[in-house]
């Protein structure tokens, strides 16, 4: 668990030095997102959406991808139909589903467990870049509320993956070893971001603590109703229980800078939720919690 902690925290605080100590104006801070959102991030995406379809054998590991998926439709009607601001709604229902908790499957369930938080990924990714350009204020029409959504880099990349994958087209390999370096690296690449952005004018936000309530007071009835009916089990249910708890993701920042929304607010919130949940929710679940 400390070594878990220590991988998603030593990236931030090397950004937080970053950000305070070299003070990138807006143009840096800007061009540092774009890179992380048109690079990183579907690099990411792509691998993740294409290897989780393609090697899919039956329909019982995407009930993790409808359980995601359902949670941040319902995490977004609620925030709002409660009139939030856009960076609340962002991070709330955008939540940390494979950076942090894809290291605890791994050490409790190994590949399978790996495995499975991928279809959670699928749902709670995909569905969060679709809703995420309706939070913007530089869309003024359907039209460009479409055209936003369908050259979002992140959903495109879902898009890719999900149609070669759904048709078994076999990727040469030399794209994916080439894809591979960022694929790996977005996560880290992303928690440093979020550092930087956090560095620039450091503070906890207590928004951050509304946004992780909204995403609890949905998400654990949520996955409390999936388990007790059986329609996850065994490992696919220890996942799901575990991604319930989850903060927000340190993709919002990004996400949040390319659409106009504060990123300097989004970073305190995601930092603020990330604290709570790893230090306050998350042992107590691994604690007293069979999973």
């Amino acid at each position: 668990m400390l070594e878990i902690v220590l991988s998603i925290y030593t990236p931030i605080v090397i950004g937080v030095l970053l950000g305070a100590g070299l003070s990138p104006g807006e143009r840096e801070l800007y061009f540092f997102s774009r890179v992380v959102l048109y690079v990183f991030l579907p690099a990411l995406l792509f691998t993740s959406t294409y290897s989780r379809v393609f090697q899919a054998t039956d329909l019982r590991p995407f009930a993790l991808t409808a359980l995601s998926a359902l949670s941040v439709v319902l995490t977004f009607l609620l925030t709002r139909s409660l009139k939030e601001e856009a960076e609340v709604v962002l991070t709330s229902m955008y939540a940390n589903a494979g950076y942090l908790p894809v290291g605890i499957a791994q050490s409790l369930w190994g590949t399978e467990g790996v495995a499975s938080v991928g279809f959670y990924i699928f749902g709670n990714n995909s569905v969060s870049n679709v809703l995420a350009p309706t939070l913007s204020s530089r869309i003024s029409s359907p039209y460009s509320l479409a055209r936003r959504i369908l050259s979002f880099p992140p959903i495109t990349a879902v898009m890719l993956g999900l149609v070669l994958g759904a048709v078994r087209v076999t990727l040469p390999s030399l794209v994916i070893q080439l894809l591979k370096p960022f694929s790996d690296a977005a996560a880290t690449i992303a928690l440093v971001q979020l550092g930087v952005e956090f560095g620039v004018k450091p503070a906890l936000d207590p928004e951050g603590l509304k946004s992780y309530a909204y995403r609890l007071a949905v998400v654990v009835p949520l996955t409390l109703l999936f388990v007790k009916t059986g329609i996850l089990e065994g490992v696919d249910r220890g996942v799901a229980v575990l991604e319930s708890v989850m903060p927000s993701a340190a993709s919002c920042v990004p996400i949040s800078r390319e659409l106009g929304l504060d990123a300097k607010r989004v970073a305190r919130i995601v930092v603020t939720s990330t604290l709570v949940s790893t230090v306050a929710v998350l042992p107590l679940l691994l604690v007293f919690v069979r999973l």
